[in-house]
């Protein structure tokens, strides 16, 4: 499916994109900031220049386009002065439309369109149980939403699926809210906002890129859609939640009046009451519960992953995907791209058969001191991915998963490492960090040079 998707370089929009390229979409993208989008979009995707505010997307950007996923929206986050309300009003009525301009004038109109809405739609209601049914409340971000929505209204004549996806709080691991509330809990400083008695609806961020896909695939009715868990959770209950899965206690109440003194305006979303009910839309929820999304993201939790980092890179190299993963399945070829310094030596036998299961001996020098490591795959699915996990070694745990994603023949690797040291963070931010830092800049300098597929002479 050609799929095209506006404010794609945002949380959801990354996450997103990233999944529809996976799953073998073919995918466009409508962005003010070429640049950044080719350096933080998976490879694959076709990038148009679109000022949202101004111009209707360039006509080619949409052709051949069999639904639009609309994200574009200036963020809420912030003191609301006047000119931020303003951007975020008109960041989302002129994009949308500007947007419904464009279709409007198509030959062949996309079929679907999935844009982005909020369930601050429904204003601050208290107990009351929200439906995608129930009226619009009071408020500057209801009147937002109301209009954000009423952009899309000249489209729904002309038989195309139109769903306006009422998303909750996305909870995320790379940004966002929940982001910014883990900060004061590690320094020890866990609080619960106002009375604690208002209902925060929220999402994981894989649940809310699933949504989109299950609209995409014609699973949905078109109107709207609450993005929201299946788990009901008040303030209070999500920061209690939230001190189960950093380990760390909620010791402070902040009043609504400190949080207005602080933030202005935009503290009624933090103290709004919206029991916002999931819709029925037969979509399977990967984390329904609050806890479970929650030991998802936040691998610092109490349980058996406390402690845990996460060290994520990735590189583009001009070769296939088959022979990108088969290279890597030869323990060998782990001397070649191991930094000298390590005096790094596989001690298996060469003509090792990699697959599931299999356990592979190392032996290297860190900081000049002698180590033994054995590694283990716990996960094989050529050419796409494998884990490998130490059974002995170093590290307290090292988990290692490596994906490869094709594209026109060069394949972009993925390495994203968690792992957990003796000693903690300072051991970490003084000497492991620095080192994955400088094995991972030398290993792709080196798979550059190897990797790279020489034009046949002819």
């Amino acid at each position: 499916m050609r799929i095209v998707v506006s404010g794609a370089t945002g949380l959801l929009g990354r996450a997103l994109t990233s999944k529809l390229i996976e799953n073998g979409d073919s995918v466009a993208v409508l962005t003010r900031n070429v640049q950044k989008a080719k350096e933080v979009l998976p490879l694959g995707i076709d990038v148009f220049h679109w000022d949202p505010s101004a111009l209707v997307p360039p006509s080619d950007s949409l052709e051949g386009g069999q639904a639009v996923v609309h994200l574009t929206g200036e963020t809420i986050q912030g003191r609301w002065t006047k000119t931020k309300k303003d951007r975020i009003l008109q960041s989302r009525e002129m994009s949308t439309c500007n947007l419904v301009s464009a279709i409007s004038a198509m030959e062949t109109p996309p079929l679907r369109v999935v844009s982005a809405s909020a369930v601050g739609y429904y204003g601050d209601r208290g107990n009351e149980k929200l439906t995608e049914s129930s009226k619009r409340g009071e408020g500057f971000l209801s009147d937002v939403v109301g209009v954000w929505e009423g952009r899309l209204e000249p489209l729904s004549g002309s038989g195309i699926n139109i769903n306006h996806l009422r998303l909750g709080v996305i909870l995320s691991e790379y940004g966002g809210a929940l982001k910014q509330m883990v900060l004061p809990w590690r320094l020890g400083l866990g609080v619960k906002i106002g009375d604690g008695s208002q209902w925060w609806p929220w999402i994981h961020i894989d649940d809310a890129v699933g949504l989109i896909e299950h609209a995409l695939k014609g699973d949905m009715l078109g109107g709207p859609v609450n993005a929201v868990a299946p788990e009901q959770v008040t303030q209070t209950e999500f920061a209690n939640a939230l001190a189960r899965a950093l380990g760390r206690p909620r010791i402070f109440r902040v009043p609504e009046f400190l949080i207005r003194a602080l933030i202005g305006e935009m503290s009624c979303e933090l103290t709004a009451s919206r029991r916002v009910v999931d819709s029925d839309t037969s979509y399977k929820y990967r984390f329904p519960s609050l806890d479970k999304a929650l030991r998802n993201l936040l691998p610092q939790g109490r349980d058996k992953n406390h402690g845990l980092k996460i060290f994520q890179t990735e590189m583009q190299v001009d070769a296939p995907i088959d022979t990108v993963f088969h290279f890597f399945a030869n323990p060998a070829n782990l001397e070649e791209i191991t930094p000298p310094w390590l005096n790094f030596k596989v001690m298996s036998p060469q003509s090792l058969d990699i697959g599931f299961g299999t356990i592979i001996d190392y032996r290297l020098h860190l900081h000049r001191v002698p180590v033994t490591w054995q590694s283990q795959i716990t996960e094989w699915d050529p050419p796409r991915r494998f884990v490998d996990v130490q059974n002995k070694g170093p590290y307290r745990h090292w988990e290692h998963t490596h994906e490869f994603t094709s594209y026109e023949g060069r394949t972009l690797v993925r390495d994203s490492v968690k792992y957990k040291v003796p000693g903690g963070s300072m051991v970490d931010k003084l000497l492991v960090r620095r080192d994955l830092e400088r094995i991972f800049a030398y290993r792709q300098r080196k798979l550059r040079e190897l990797l790279v597929v020489k034009p046949m002479v002819s």
